[in-house]
């Protein structure tokens, strides 16, 4: 009769089965470990390890808080119980974790990293620079920490020092496509645009970024005489009304231009001269000789900020198919629409949408009738603290992009947040007041109150971050001079 292994046996061969990467086998192996022993500390942080790097994340923190609670001075395990809890999206937690760690181990540079990171979700930047600055000088060959710190500079708006800690990164990771990419949205929130454009190609290399696949060979600015070109749309709905300004310079020179774009705006894509004909995402597509993704574009015209493109010119206006209902204060003389959030599944939405507790100062503003133009996020209105009335709902007008850009033809004012919607008013020539957090993304460039890329837009921006109180309050400030201006003979 074969005798039981002893525990230590069966560790052995769980590491042995851990060290050859054979992960499923090696968790057994601890299982058995625990089953004999439920208190050894080496099985329960092993199987964690294991078991977090099968993405078994519950799992995984139930073995380290059961081996803390054996050893609560073991600081790794306090660094990986708070990669646990960063990866389930619980900050507070994980930045505990990584403090706990720290004041066990203070120069653990992968803490440091981790906890700088963490800090960076919370706006705490002085403190996340701090950290990332020790964790390279205590692993300056690590080039994702020289990202990091990257990042955590720009959004603190040192922009030069930021793209030196990128250029660090890739002088020592010359292929880190994360960081070419930082670096681009750097350099052209800075305004160096000829590098910048060229940097931004280098999204193709991100894993998260899926280039098409085309047998046609994609177009470098090569002349297209007698040449049918797909322009096709490859980010987010802001970003294709704001470059499908070059499609009428790219048709100048194309024999037909076809162009790809989301369904929500295509009914407006079919307005923009040039344009031969436009393709709903999904649907087949016609023969071709070239492609071009439309971000590329800048890159193709070398495009620098004296020199970005007028808006696209329009065969025909707006269908006003969509009348404005009455507002709920009739006597106001200014008609004004709100958006106050984008995409909740956008990486940086935390900071660019704006909690509708900020705006009840903005809504008693007398003279001003408010009309939603947010869609989605049915329940923003339910918060408690809102004691005064909503703006006039007007989604169940809206059916997509047309309908939206029918309304704002009878606004006076739309007032949003960086989203689809500040972007529709300024590719239909609206006066638009765009609210931007305290690191904005790259296309408003820093301290300007305007942009080149829409004449009727002014930029507000946050003093620091996230206080969105002080643009509330210069919203108000030139929301009574607007309405003054109106009322005056």
């Amino acid at each position: 009769m074969t005798q039981p292994l002893p525990v230590a046996a069966l560790f052995r061969r769980g590491v042995e089965c851990q060290s050859q990467n054979r992960m499923p086998e090696a968790a057994q192996w601890f299982f058995q470990v625990l089953r004999a022993e439920p208190k050894h500390f080496e099985a329960l942080y092993n199987l964690g390890l294991l078991l977090q790097r099968m993405n078994q994340r519950d799992g995984a923190m139930a073995c380290y808080q059961q081996a803390l609670a054996l050893r609560p001075d073991f600081a790794p395990a306090w660094n990986n119980l708070g990669v646990a809890y960063r990866d389930a999206g619980r900050w507070t937690d994980a930045i505990a974790c990584y403090r706990r760690a720290l004041r066990l181990q203070p120069d653990t540079p992968d803490t440091c990293n981790n906890l700088g990171n963490a800090l960076r979700t919370e706006d705490q930047l002085a403190e996340a620079i701090h950290l990332l600055e020790k964790s390279v000088r205590l692993a300056p060959a690590n080039p994702r920490v020289w990202h990091n710190l990257g990042n955590a500079r720009r959004e603190a708006g040192r922009l030069e020092e930021a793209t030196a800690a990128f250029e660090q990164a890739l002088a020592l990771a010359p292929d880190l496509a994360e960081a070419h990419w930082d670096l681009a949205f750097a350099l052209l929130l800075h305004g160096r645009w000829s590098r910048g454009w060229a940097e931004y190609e280098w999204r193709w290399r991100r894993p998260d970024i899926v280039r098409r696949a085309f047998l046609q060979p994609e177009w470098r600015g090569e002349d297209l005489t007698g040449k049918t070109i797909l322009v096709h749309a490859e980010q987010g709905l802001g970003d294709t009304l704001q470059f499908s300004r070059y499609l009428p310079l790219v048709a100048k020179t194309a024999g037909r231009l076809l162009f790809e774009c989301p369904p929500a705006v295509a009914g407006l894509m079919e307005s923009i001269e040039g344009v031969a004909q436009v393709l709903r995402k999904g649907e087949p597509l016609p023969d071709f000789d070239l492609h071009a993704p439309l971000l590329s574009l800048p890159h193709c015209f070398q495009t620098q900020v004296e020199t970005v493109p007028g808006l696209a010119p329009r065969r025909a206006g707006v269908s006003t198919r969509t009348l404005l209902p009455p507002p709920a204060v009739h006597d106001a003389p200014l008609k004004v629409g709100l958006a106050w959030a984008g995409n909740p599944n956008h990486v940086n939405d935390r900071r660019r949408s704006l909690p509708p507790r900020f705006l009840e100062p903005l809504l008693r503003e007398p003279g001003v009738a408010f009309y939603r133009l947010q869609v989605g996020r049915a329940g923003d209105w339910a918060a408690p603290s809102l004691s005064v009335p909503p703006p006039v709902d007007l989604r169940p007008l809206i059916r997509d992009f047309v309908d939206t850009a029918a309304l704002m033809g009878q606004l006076d004012l739309i007032i949003s947040v960086d989203t689809s919607t500040a972007h529709l008013a300024g590719f239909l020539g609206r006066p638009v007041w765009t609210l931007l957090p305290f690191a904005p993304d790259w296309r408003w460039l820093l301290g300007r109150s305007e942009t080149p890329w829409y004449p009727t837009m002014c930029l507000l921006r946050q003093p620091r971050p996230g206080d969105w109180a002080s643009v509330i309050e210069e919203v108000r400030s030139l929301l009574r001079q607007r309405v003054s201006e109106v009322g005056r003979p």
